[in-house]
């Protein structure tokens, strides 16, 4: 492990600093996990399920960036972990070109959308964004939520809107 380490650490002096810092989640109810389920069976009982599930996506995903969705990568670094559901997720150090390093706001917001896809021209996408990358409800609404504390968002939801990006740090 500490070998692998090293490793990065060599790739990120050779190359310079990670262009993007991209998280994959393992989603318990992908098809391809639930269809191979017995009845009765979670994901959480086949965890080899889950894993080679999570591999083949994983590899897709990489084989996306290789063809450079994001930019012509210089380099890469990856680590699968896994949470205490059971469920792997990874971590991935993107190293892109200079000239496809997003510097500003803008350029940020060429590769990432935090927008919801329209529900009459993409209905499985609305779905999927619905379902699976938005926080709550919670507060009144569903104040047994899991981030409730104390009557609260633990996560401080909801936050305000907000017009604009902004470039923190970077």
């Amino acid at each position: 492990m500490y070998q692998r380490f090293l490793d990065a650490m060599a790739i990120v002096r050779e190359t310079g600093a990670p262009s993007l810092f991209i998280t994959m989640t393992c989603n318990p109810n992908w098809p391809e996990i639930k269809e191979n389920l017995r009845r009765g069976q979670k994901a959480s009982d086949r965890p080899d399920i889950v894993a080679r599930v999570f591999m083949q996506k994983l590899k897709e995903l990489n084989k996306d960036l290789d063809e450079g969705v994001l930019g012509i990568q210089a380099a890469r670094v990856h680590v699968v972990e896994y949470q205490k559901r059971g469920l792997p997720h990874a971590h991935i150090l993107l190293i892109l070109r200079p000239e496809d390093k997003p510097v500003s706001a803008e350029d940020v917001d060429n590769l990432v959308w935090a927008e919801l896809p329209d529900k009459d021209k993409y209905p499985e996408l609305y779905e999927t964004v619905i379902s699976s990358m938005m926080h709550g409800p919670c507060g009144e609404q569903n104040p047994r939520c899991p981030c409730m504390k104390n009557g609260r968002c633990s996560k401080k939801f909801p936050k305000p809107f907000c017009g604009r990006d902004h470039n923190v740090g970077g």
